[in-house]
């Protein structure tokens, strides 16, 4: 039986399946970009700079959470990091293997387009979930420092590694799970292609998500803008009231020492009430906060292209693959990605930098690939 699209407009190419039925096959019109700048693209950027980033992004979620495995879960910096850095490792996993397309293209074209559509519809929309589970997450840890510095030993005293473990195990379950229908909307079919005189597998609508097209995209654009959008809203206010209180911390501690040009008088008990606020905030805590908010703003420049990508998916209902915007939302996945990526790659490097106590756990466990980092 033959399987139908929803193809408004668009340009379309039939092919014959094993079974001799007639398959549709999409090719998407060249509106505000050609399928040749596309292709280009997708060559530089996806097929290149992401394969090598989300290649070396293995690697370093790898070590990240052999480093915080060894030094212990006994605080909740290093359960809600441990829990980003897999599925970072997911991201980059996933990342990988879509993008293999671009080596076994290298022996047959063929098989490297079979591979590129089954991976985009299952590794794709993998990757965006995971991001999407990162960028929550990244919201609890912003929201759990901002606490510390607000509240430091009550939060400590509140925030035990069983609490920070449910509510990283909870973020990760509810955030996936609600994408989760997402990996049902398409079908796999082989068919005959001219081009390379093979059968490759194509992509296309299901019946499922034909029948329920309007709800489901709907849903899906609107959760995929609303849940980054609102991580975003959440972890720039955050960032924004910790540096504040860092600041204010570091400016009381300063005057502190220098002798005191801002010491409380008989009628004015602000001094006293701000170092009854500052004082708990040890060194080593403005550190780790310092570090994260390091992380903090790297998701801020993660999260900003993405969000707009997805507003316009949610504004313009053709801006969708396999539709007539096609050419230009795939090429603006690519760049979307290659922040992803980026983002789930670098945070070994933060860690290296900024945590001595990380830094010591790393060398001791990979002596052999140690690097200089200013203490």
């Amino acid at each position: 039986m033959s399987k139908q699209m929803n193809l408004s407009l668009s340009t379309t190419e039939s092919h014959l399946n094993g079974h001799g039925s007639v398959v549709v096959d999409f090719i998407p019109p060249d509106i505000l970009m050609t399928g040749g700048e596309r292709r280009l693209m997708e060559i530089v950027i996806d097929i290149s700079f992401n394969f090598i980033i989300s290649f070396t992004g293995i690697f370093t979620n790898v070590i990240v959470i052999t480093v915080f495995t060894k030094q212990g879960f006994k605080d909740s910096v290093n359960i809600s990091m441990t829990t980003i850095a897999a599925w970072d490792l997911v991201k980059s996993l996933g990342g990988a293997m879509q993008r293999m397309s671009g080596p076994i293209g290298l022996w047959s074209p063929s098989a490297a387009q079979s591979w590129s559509n089954i991976c985009l519809v299952i590794f794709n929309y993998l990757v965006s979930f995971a991001t999407y589970v990162t960028s929550v997450l990244a919201a609890y840890v912003a929201v759990e420092r901002c606490l510390c510095v607000l509240m430091p030993l009550k939060v400590k005293w509140l925030l035990t590694p069983t609490v920070s473990f449910v509510i990283c195990g909870m973020v990760s379950f509810v955030v996936f799970g609600c994408f989760a229908v997402i990996f049902g909307i398409y079908d796999i079919v082989w068919v005959w292609d001219s081009r390379y005189n093979a059968s490759i597998a194509i992509y296309q609508y299901n019946e499922f998500s034909t029948m329920h097209s309007v709800a489901l995209f709907a849903y899906y654009n609107l959760s995929g803008t609303l849940w980054p959008l609102i991580s975003l809203v959440v972890i720039v206010i955050s960032a924004v009231i910790i540096s504040a209180k860092l600041r204010e911390a570091s400016k009381f501690r300063s005057q502190h020492h220098t002798g005191g040009t801002a010491q409380p008088t008989k009628h004015d008990n602000s001094g006293s009430d701000k170092a009854k606020k500052t004082k708990p905030i040890t060194n080593r805590d403005q550190k780790v906060v310092k570090m994260l908010l390091v992380i903090i703003v790297l998701y801020i420049v993660n999260l900003s292209p993405r969000v707009a990508h997805y507003l316009a998916k949610y504004f313009i209902q053709e801006y969708y693959y396999l539709r007539q915007y096609h050419n230009l939302a795939s090429a603006m996945a690519y760049i979307v990605f290659f922040f992803d990526y980026l983002n789930g790659t670098v945070g070994l490097f933060v860690f290296l930098s900024m945590s001595s106590s990380f830094r010591a756990t790393y060398k001791q466990t990979f002596p052999l690939c140690s690097f200089h980092f200013k203490k």
